[in-house]
Formats: structure tokens, C-alpha cells, sequence
């Protein structure tokens, strides 16, 4: 029988001269798969330095990103005078300057409240669940004077109904329940509240035209001035006091105007810009890793070339438009190494006074300039379908994948060749062991008839 643990075990003299040709054999046999491995173990190192440099390329990336958001909302910053009587909040399209608001009034909000139970058919409501104002079921409310009125139907002949389709109906008011009772007993009302300042109308009638509320509260307008002009009157206690720039009205001044003063600084910029610098001496460490006479494992890839000329285009941009145009106006010089390094004191000197000139040549990563450069490049290098490195990994995975297939398949052939030769080796072993039995076998019966004849 054939030993199926890889191991020859004869029976015959010549057991150990079958196992060593059985192992020399399988070795030779094993020489295109000790070839598979070596290339999927290249294959592997290359998949690893190719991982370790996008990686690097999408540091150098995000580092681009946060400078571009450097230059955006994040790089102004706004005091306020009087934080008591207005709330401030910035927004896109913001830009430096003083504004000033004073705010006179801050208006109120029209209301009404159901009548009380008795007259007019008015249902005390004990229970909102079960009870409603009315015993009518389609109700009529009329906002603003208007002769057209909204036809409120509630699900149920309930006052939480009534409530849930007044909201559901009339966008333009709140309802509510309020218990009124105080000590007599629950009194549950129906509350009306316009959602905007100012004198709003607001009745509600039955289907019959019967009033079935009063009005409460008359409402006004908010009022406030900027810059020291004329009353500015709001439906709202939120304003836009100017683009990017919102204001939410707290209290009545006290104090006279509050002044807002917006003002850019170029910290952001200065910070993004080191960090760029950083990213960026990481991918060229990667790229120089690969290179000279000790190459790495993507010596002659060309996807290192693709990167270099990516990074050197992006190292050399020059918007050739004076002041500043170019990444060494604001700081950033290379050593003859191609080290990237950044001088926080030349950018501050050149951005001093000049954002907008910091700004137009940075650009942003969708319209132009240095960052829009700087974004398509990359792009090109990363982008999950088309990208140089991301197709790079993408190839080789699927080499990879091959790969393995082929040393599974080359593995198991060999192994069959093994056990294909066990079993010959086996047999022949079983054969000669037989024979040696046998050559024992009459050996001895001779040498007992020898010594029997002897013994005659």
C-alpha cells in the first residue's frame, strides 16, 4: 500500500536509494514552481511599493486640499461688539470690512386663542384626545385679511386633529394646545401663532362662518439700522447684513450699533503650505527609494516616471503674472537635493496686504491656478478608474491573482507526480523485498540440506 503522508517507507534494502529519487526527482520537478514563487514574491514587493507610494501621493493630495480650503471661509475670522444684541454667522461670498447694526425693535409675532367655552357653541375641552373646540368638522382659516379662506379638515373631531391639520395645511402659522384652566380645571385652547414678525391677521371660523377665535396679539415688525441708516423693517429676526455675512437679532441695543469687523489672515495658508511641503518630501523619498544602482522593487516602473513629472510640474508652476507667481515668492525653495522646505518669513512678507494676490494665483482645484494645476495632475495619478497608480495596483492585483492560481495549480501537479512516483517506487520496493524473502528463503533450506548431507 502507498504512504500517503509525502514519505517514501520501503520494505526493501533499497528503501533509502527509492526515497532519495523520489525527492530528487520531485525537486527537479519543483523548478517552475520555485520560478512561480520567486515572480509572485516580486510581484508582492512591487504590489507593497506601490501601496507605500500612493499612499504617499494621497498625503501629498489631501495636503492640497487643506490649502485650498485655507483660502476659504475658514480664513476670515469676525468680531463682534455687542455679542448680546446680535449673533453672528459667516457663509460663502463673505469678504474684510466693518458693518454696523443697531437693532431698534425686535418685533413680535401675531397670535390667537380660541374663545372661551359657552357662547357661540364653544366646547369646554377637557380632554384634547376625545374633545374639540367646535362640533363642526371642516373649519375655515383666513390669514391677512384674505377673502379665500385655507379649508381645514382634521382626520378626527378632536382638538388634536384640528391641531395636526391646521400645521399640515397652513404652512404659514403654528398651532398649539394650551391648558388655560388654572385652578377651575382643565381648559384646553387652541393657539394660533404666525410664524412671521408683524401684524399678521389671523381668524378661524366654523363652516357656518362663526368665529371660533380672538386675536391676541397683534404682532410688529423687527426693526434695526445699518451703518447708521434709515429703520430697516423684517419679518424675520435673521438678516443678511451683507453676502457671506448673517446676523440674528438677540435684544434692542443698549449701547448704540454693534460693529461687526471681518478680517482675512493668511495663518491658514502659511500653515497648509508647510504641510505641503512636508507631503511633498514624502513622495520624492519614495520616489528616490527606487532609484540608483540599489533600485527597490519599481526600479524602471514607469509609473515612477509618470509621478516625477507630476511632481515637478507641480514644483515648477509660475503664473507669470508678477507679484507673486511662483510657489519660491511665497517661501518655498528646494535644496539641490530637491528637498522642499518652506520660509514662513518670506510668505508672510509677501502675503502682507495682499490676499487677493495670494489668492489668485493659489486659485482653487476647480477653476484655475496653482491648486487647479496641482488637482488634475494628481488626478491623473490617482483617480479610482483612470489614475496611473490606482491602474498600477489594479494590474497587479490581477497579476497577483494569476499568480496564485498558477503555484495552486503548479502545487498540486507536483504533488500528484509525487504520488504517482510513491506508488511506482512502492511497488518495485515491494517486488525486490519479496525477492530478498525469497533468496533468504532457499538460502537457508540449502544450508540445512548442506548440513544434513554433512550429517549422513
Amino acid at each position: 500500500m502507498a504512504n500517503t503522508s509525502g514519505i517514501f517507507t520501503g520494505a526493501s534494502r533499497y528503501a533509502t536509494d527509492f526515497s532519495g529519487w523520489i525527492d530528487r526527482a520531485v525537486n527537479i520537478a519543483s523548478l517552475h514552481l520555485m520560478q512561480l514563487q520567486s515572480q509572485r514574491s516580486a510581484l508582492g514587493s512591487r504590489q507593497s511599493a506601490l501601496s507605500s507610494l500612493e499612499s504617499k501621493v494621497a498625503s501629498f493630495q489631501s495636503a492640497l486640499a487643506t490649502l485650498a480650503g485655507s483660502l476659504g471661509q475658514s480664513s476670515y475670522s469676525v468680531s463682534n461688539s455687542d455679542g448680546t444684541a446680535v449673533k453672528v454667522t459667516t457663509g460663502g461670498g463673505i469678504r474684510e470690512g466693518a458693518y454696523q447694526i443697531e437693532v431698534t425693535d425686535l418685533g413680535s409675532y401675531a397670535g390667537a386663542l380660541s374663545k372661551a367655552p359657552g357662547g357661540g357653541g364653544l366646547t369646554q375641552v377637557t380632554d384634547p384626545a376625545t374633545q374639540n373646540i367646535s362640533a363642526d368638522t371642516t373649519f375655515r382659516l383666513y390669514l391677512d385679511g384674505s377673502e379665500s379662506p385655507i379649508v381645514i379638515t382634521p382626520s378626527e373631531a378632536n382638538l388634536n386633529s384640528l391641531v395636526e391639520a391646521i400645521n399640515a395645511q397652513a404652512p404659514e402659522v403654528q398651532a398649539t394646545i394650551v391648558n388655560v384652566g388654572g385652578r377651575a380645571g382643565a381648559d384646553y385652547r387652541l393657539s394660533i401663532q404666525h410664524r412671521k414678525l408683524g401684524p399678521h391677521a389671523i381668524s378661524l371660523t366654523d363652516s357656518s362662518g362663526t368665529a371660533l377665535a380672538d386675536a391676541v396679539a397683534q404682532g410688529s415688525y423687527a426693526k434695526y439700522r445699518v451703518q447708521g441708516g434709515g429703520e430697516v423693517e423684517s419679518e424675520s429676526r435673521s438678516a443678511a447684513l451683507a453676502p457671506g455675512l448673517n446676523v440674528e437679532l438677540l435684544k434692542t441695543s443698549s449701547n448704540g450699533a454693534a460693529t461687526i469687523t471681518v478680517t482675512r489672515s493668511a495663518t491658514g495658508v502659511s500653515n497648509a503650505l508647510s504641510a505641503v511641503a512636508a507631503a511633498y518630501n514624502g513622495v520624492m523619498d519614495e520616489l528616490n527609494a527606487h532609484r540608483g544602482k540599489a533600485g527597490g522593487a519599481l526600479s524602471g516602473d514607469l509609473t515612477l516616471t509618470a509621478v516625477q513629472d507630476a511632481m515637478r510640474r507641480i514644483a515648477s508652476y509660475a503664473a507669470g503674472n508678477g507679484g507673486i507667481d511662483s510657489l519660491t515668492a511665497l517661501g518655498v525653495e528646494f535644496s539641490d537635493s530637491g528637498v522642499m522646505s518652506f520660509h514662513s518669513a518670506t510668505f508672510e512678507a509677501a502675503a502682507k496686504g495682499n490676499f487677493e494676490g495670494l489668492a489668485s494665483f493659489l486659485g482653487d482645484q476647480t477653476t484655475g491656478g496653482f491648486l487647479k494645476l496641482a488637482a488634475d495632475l494628481l488626478n491623473g495619478l490617482e483617480d479610482s478608474s483612470a489614475g496611473v497608480i490606482k491602474s498600477g495596483i489594479s494590474s497587479l492585483n490581477g497579476q497577483i491573482s494569476e499568480q496564485d492560481r498558477l503555484i495552486s495549480a503548479e502545487q498540486e501537479r507536483i504533488e500528484q507526480y509525487r504520488a504517482s512516483l510513491q506508488e511506482r517506487m512502492y511497488a518495485a520496493d515491494a517486488l525486490i523485498a519479496s525477492l530478498e524473502q525469497q533468496v533468504v528463503y532457499f538460502s537457508n533450506m540449502f544450508e540445512a540440506m548442506r548440513i544434513a548431507q554433512k550429517n549422513l
